[in-house]
């Protein structure tokens, strides 16, 4: 894709009754520049459209430095989700304006763990920092449990001689946690194993469906390493191979283009969200605040809020992720 995709001057690139097509045909890069770039959506921060030109020619230099697939690293992804999901988390008023994407643009999308107590998780995974023998025989007995044609051996996990192995081979590194927590989330996303789900593929983040839906468009930026996919999981098979332990080949559904997040979505990698219900594109504010290194660092997201919104939400614990990328967990 070249950059000049993107146009400063708005034109009509489809009708909003081709949505699904445009959905279910091209890539999230493509998807993004369409839409951005279409008549037949209002484009607005929070519930307000943009008047101004010169915030909007800002706006779209800085999306097209991301959805540039000369930056090959640079991951384009997506996250579909209900927008009455997004009420019940978002519970509260973040202002009189009664804007749901600011609260969206402040706190990020987190995983469902957060909207529990830890002692309401019904497995010993009751905190996202917990890689105790308690959590890896939980783990094993899961996989134990599984049927079908998975993308591991399940035999190594029926049978229950090879479990006091599991266990200390994943209490000896921690990174083995995430890379078997990886298959059952993308077995079941709605265990509770601290991940959010996204996605390359802006099909299945729609879902086949315009009825109540939000697509939010996100990046990661090279450094951030808080994630799991299909390709990451080669990067574990030598040191899972050297202990003797099952290789899980790729996620349980290929088709789904899973990308999962460990913890939470930051809000400061956050471009915008396609309201599909309402025919608007809403835009995180933050994207006119100058800051250098943004597409490495995130963007400039003022938090001074965060402390007494999240408070006013459905979310009972948050995160605070530290420059060394490690999870801090508090009461919310």
């Amino acid at each position: 894709m070249k950059g000049a995709l993107l146009k400063y001057n708005k034109i009509d690139l489809f009708p909003m009754q081709n949505l699904l097509e445009y959905y279910n045909n091209e890539t999230p890069g493509r998807l993004l520049s369409k839409l951005i770039n279409s008549q037949e959506l209002k484009t607005c921060f929070s519930e307000y459209e943009i008047l101004d030109e010169s915030d909007r020619a800002i706006i779209l230099e800085k999306i097209k430095s991301i959805i540039n697939e000369d930056i090959a690293d640079l991951p384009l992804l997506l996250r579909g989700m209900k927008k009455s999901t997004l009420k019940a988390k978002l519970a509260d008023k973040l202002n009189s304006n009664d804007s749901l994407y600011d609260g969206l643009f402040l706190v990020g999308e987190k995983a469902k763990n957060f909207l529990c107590k830890p002692d309401e998780i019904p497995h010993p995974l009751k905190h996202i920092n917990a890689t105790d023998v308690n959590v890896a025989s939980w783990i094993f007995d899961s996989y134990s449990e599984l049927g079908g044609n998975p993308p591991v051996d399940l035999k190594y996990f029926r049978e229950s001689a090879n479990k006091k192995a599991f266990c200390n081979a994943l209490t000896e590194n921690s990174l083995f946690f995430d890379y078997y927590l990886f298959g059952l989330h993308t077995e079941n996303s709605s265990r509770l194993v601290n991940f959010v789900s996204t996605t390359l593929s802006p099909a299945i983040a729609l879902n086949n469906t315009t009825k109540d839906n939000l697509v939010i468009f996100l990046w990661l930026p090279k450094n951030f390493t808080l994630y799991m996919n299909a390709g990451k999981l080669k990067t574990y098979e030598k040191a899972i191979i050297e202990k003797k332990l099952p290789v899980i080949k790729d996620s349980f559904f290929p088709h789904e283009k899973e990308f999962s997040i460990k913890g939470f979505i930051p809000p400061h990698y956050i471009l915008c969200v396609h309201d599909v219900g309402e025919n608007k594109l809403v835009l995180n504010p933050a994207l006119l605040v100058e800051k250098a290194d943004w597409i490495e660092d995130g963007l400039n997201v003022n938090q001074e809020r965060f402390q007494d919104f999240i408070k006013t939400t459905a979310y009972l614990r948050f995160l605070q992720l530290t420059n060394n990328l490690s999870f801090a967990e508090k009461k919310a």
